[in-house]
């Protein structure tokens, strides 16, 4: 069994900021078939205007630090001819055990919100 996010250790705590959870989900979301892209929100698309690449900006992480719950908000744009619901699921799934390997954390709720249908 691993160190836990937030333990101590000898050498002081580990803590996982919010934009790594994000990186990983969105590297878990572009393996799964069927996913056009991550729908950015305004403030992603102001911060790639800006120069500072968001690529996964869009995502929302949230972290409960009482009872270590994560959240995870995927907007999603799917591609043309999938099943959404199943591309959903997989994506849901891909993404908890992305987090899960890279982190020893377990998210509670992974919710994919369907933003629109492209080629």
């Amino acid at each position: 069994m691993g160190i836990r996010e937030g333990e101590k250790t000898e050498f002081g705590a580990i803590k996982i900021h919010n934009n790594v959870l994000a990186s990983i989900a969105y590297l878990a979301t572009q393996e799964v078939d069927g996913v056009s892209r991550i729908c950015q929100d305004l403030r992603s698309r102001l911060l790639n205007l800006l120069g500072k690449k968001t690529a996964s900006g869009a995502i929302d992480v949230r972290q409960d630090t009482q009872d270590d719950n994560i959240t995870i908000v995927i907007p999603l744009v799917i591609k043309y001819g999938y099943n959404i619901p199943e591309v959903a699921a997989r994506v849901q799934e891909r993404v908890k055990a992305a987090v899960e390997e890279a982190t020893d954390l377990t998210p509670r709720e992974i919710a994919i919100k369907i933003k629109g249908v492209e080629k």
